[in-house]
């Protein structure tokens, strides 16, 4: 169960003095103190904008949202999906135009001029010639090919000479028989192709994620260094407040003067934590902008997640979700179906080529008309004279070891090896299912303890406050109660937040990320689409 120790019945961070209970007038000068330190303790806070519109209040939701939006790593690869999906597109059609129809037009015009001469006349020629191509071939689901070509001619001899045309067609069909045949060969390029996409999709998928776990850490890091001032200044209020009560002690005659040392030094340390802990806040701020790629100049408010119980899965559970959706799973997976489909090429490549070709073409394909409608119905003409030819023709490699049978056995070798890697690659997500499911527990605990730890730090320092008053404790051990209870402050903060993180780490070993996120992205999407609104704790682990 996912539990938020900053809660509202949490006393952590907020500025009260009700813990103590000296005796009655120890209480009223500790009181007076606290508020005389007050005024100095905002002054010592972290320089924010003077317009409070500046600060820029924030959920957790928000920043995933705002990194999502300006992350240029994840624009990038936006980019790049149009030239894979481009890349998908051309491959499917090489499926059924292993290349593109071209067409071809061409003019030609000769001119020559004879010079006159003795017994010699001039004399002037000019040609025109024209032609126009037509080529395409389709390829067959079976491995074969049918390539149809249409060939036109169009010829001047010379100025005043009337043209003449020709016109003809010529098809080609090819079908290996063995080696190159079949349907997995003949749409083993595209196959693999669709296989590069949904890698390049899951990719993309796995960028998201990584985005929106970058975005979490810098918010948390952010929020930490934020408490971790509060209680740095608490800290600053409370040895103030013991510096003043010594000093009407001392005065009053009822305490050495020696005994102010003590609480002098106290200061001087909570003053060094405080200086530390708001270079600390800035850090994690400048880098909490660096995430969102905003504005470095904007400072933020960072809200409390949200308190929402998160029940972890057992063990089995947790596993049929991280076979699900991690994306280094599903990537082995596609990896291991184009091994299969490499093989199974290569396997059939074996074989000897015995290819049945068939042609068609015109008899008299150089003759001409005085039109090209003659031409052109002559051509196509279903009872015009045509040649035909079929046949068979075998190869037969006289050597054993040839490159199709080193590509074979390369592709039995990488199939193994996929295999072997698929497995330690299964062992490997069991195991850190397991250690992150026994992570968030032992987090979880670790959690709990602390929360009792500064319980029991609050009530000790208490009881010592009353002796205090009493005069029947020191300066020195009454100060040593004090750090003992920030101690407990920062113990109970680390514990919140490694809990916190542990149930993030959780969501990545599942591959759950875009899952808890309700993030989809289709492979025609050129942008992130959330299936639902965005809350500031999303369903499922944070």
């Amino acid at each position: 169960m996912r539990y938020d120790s900053f809660s509202r019945n949490d006393d952590l961070f907020r500025r009260r003095t009700a813990w103590v209970r000296p005796a009655v007038a120890f209480g009223l000068v500790f009181w007076v103190a606290f508020l005389l330190a007050w005024p100095a303790l905002c002054q010592s806070a972290p320089q924010a904008p003077r317009d409070a519109a500046q600060v820029r209040k924030m959920t957790l939701a928000d920043a995933v949202a705002i990194a999502l939006a300006n992350n240029v790593t994840l624009q990038s690869a936006f980019l790049d999906r149009q030239l894979q999906r481009i890349d998908l597109q051309l491959a499917e059609r090489r499926n059924y135009l292993p290349t593109d129809p071209t067409v071809t037009l061409g003019v030609n015009r000769q001119s020559s001029y004879t010079m006159p001469g003795p017994g010699v006349s001039s004399t002037r020629t000019e040609s025109l010639n024209y032609t126009g191509d037509f080529s395409a071939t389709l390829a067959i689901p079976t491995g074969g090919s049918l390539t149809f070509a249409w060939n036109n001619t169009g010829n001047r001899p010379d100025l005043g000479r009337d043209y003449s045309y020709s016109s003809s067609w010529t098809a080609v069909f090819s079908q290996p028989l063995l080696k190159g045949g079949g349907l997995t060969n003949a749409a083993y390029n595209v196959r693999i192709a669709r296989i590069t996409e949904e890698t390049n999709l899951l990719t993309l998928r796995d960028t998201i994620a990584s985005t929106i776990r970058t975005a979490i850490t810098g918010f948390r890091n952010y929020k930490t260094a934020e408490r971790q001032l509060v209680i740095a200044e608490m800290g600053l209020v409370r040895a103030r407040t013991l510096f003043a009560y010594n000093k009407d002690m001392i005065e009053a005659g009822r305490l050495a003067g020696t005994e102010i040392v003590q609480a002098q030094a106290d200061i001087a340390a909570q003053e060094t934590q405080v200086i530390d802990a708001k270079n600390n806040l800035d850090n994690a701020r400048l880098s909490l902008i660096q995430v969102l790629n905003i504005d470095k100049s904007t400072f933020f408010e960072a809200a409390d997640e949200a308190e929402q119980p998160v029940a972890v899965p057992p063990l089995k559970e947790a596993l049929g979700l991280a076979f699900q959706y991690r994306t280094d799973y599903l990537r082995a997976v596609k990896s291991l179906e184009a091994t299969k489909l490499t093989l199974t090429r290569a396997r059939r490549n074996r074989l000897w080529s015995l290819d049945l070709t068939a042609a068609t073409a015109d008899s008299y394909a150089a003759s001409t008309f005085d039109t090209y409608d003659a031409a052109f119905r002559r051509a196509f003409n279903s009872g015009a004279e045509r040649d035909w030819y079929a046949g068979l023709e075998l190869k037969i490699p006289l050597v054993y070891m040839t490159s199709d049978m080193r590509s074979y056995y390369g592709a039995k070798n990488d199939l193994e090896k996929a295999g072997l890697a698929f497995e330690k690659l299964k062992l490997d997500i069991e195991i850190e299912v397991q250690n992150a499911l026994r992570n968030v527990d032992s987090n979880y605990r670790s959690l709990k303890s602390a929360q009792l730890a500064r319980q029991l730090a609050e009530k000790k320092l208490q009881i010592e406050q009353e002796k205090l008053g009493a005069g029947r404790t020191t300066n020195f051990q009454f100060v040593s109660f004090q750090r003992d209870l920030q101690s407990a402050q920062l113990s109970e903060l680390a514990a919140a937040t490694s809990y916190l993180n542990a149930l993030t780490a959780l969501d990545a070993v599942l591959g759950t990320t875009l899952a808890t996120w309700k993030i989809d992205i289709g492979r025609e999407d050129d942008r992130i689409r959330r299936t639902a609104g965005p809350d500031d704790s999303p369903a499922g682990n944070p």
